[in-house]
């Protein structure tokens, strides 16, 4: 067996070695086992480290980083503190590999307001999502990975909502459109988007007391060879709609 595939299934490995030992914590905290549980929990933080501590090279493993991190995340999605360690490494792949320089900055490059569209295609050129890129246009764009969880927002986007990018980060998307929209219009799409299919979507939606009318495109996000969900660019236009008599 090659080096490269063995590396792939060393992670693995890993990976279904800390599913079998959280599962045996799951269990003896059911039956409150105070020294097991103990035990096991000392078990389960070196092989966290083990899995994320590595920049990989392989599309594979990096797409296992992120389906790991992302399960974790829905896996303890009630527990407050695990969302915050989770979302951190979550961010943390993020920064490692989709922003090329490094972690997430607020700073706006100088200079006019460039076309959204001719940036967008030179932020996704080669297979890689350019922050710097992505945060000069006037669009909002967020990553939604399989999970519905958030991954990515440039600063238009966190700027509307009006949340910390770093916040935003592993957080469910239901929490920014609602629940009724989530359910209504972008699961289904979504489900779709991870399968490789690229659509879009309109919408009506109050925001700050106005209604505004959103587009949304969604089209398949690959980080070079690894796919880590689906890209949502969305617009907002006012309400040209005459209103019922």
């Amino acid at each position: 067996m090659s080096p490269r595939r063995e590396r792939v299934h060393f992670l693995q490995a890993l990976i279904d070695l800390f599913w079998s030992k959280y599962a045996d914590l799951r269990q003896a905290v059911e039956h409150d086992d105070v020294h097991t549980t103990a035990a096991l929990d000392r078990e389960l933080d070196p092989l966290l480290l083990a899995i994320f501590s590595n920049q990989e090279k392989e599309p594979a493993n990096i797409q296992a980083q992120f389906r790991f991190a992302l399960d974790l995340l829905n896996e303890e999605a009630d527990d407050r503190g695990c969302v915050r360690r989770n979302g951190h490494l979550l961010q943390m792949l993020v920064e490692r590999y989709v922003l090329p320089d490094g972690p997430m900055s607020a700073d706006q490059p100088a200079g006019s307001e460039p076309d959204g569209a001719a940036v967008l295609a030179d932020a996704l050129a080669d297979g890689f999502l350019d922050d710097a890129l992505l945060n000069r246009i006037s669009d909002r764009i967020v990553v939604v990975g399989p999970g519905y969880r958030i991954f990515y927002s440039n600063e238009t986007n966190a700027r509307r909502l009006d949340v910390p990018r770093e916040e935003l980060i592993g957080r469910h998307f239901a929490e920014f459109v609602g629940i009724h929209h989530f359910q209504n219009e972008f699961r289904a799409s979504l489900d779709r988007c991870f399968a490789g299919e690229s659509l879009s979507l309109t919408y009506a939606d109050r925001i700050d007391g106005q209604t505004v009318v959103v587009r949304c495109r969604m089209s398949p996000c690959l980080s070079g060879a690894a796919k880590l969900g689906a890209l949502l660019v969305m617009q907002e236009t006012a309400d040209r709609r005459r209103p019922a008599a």
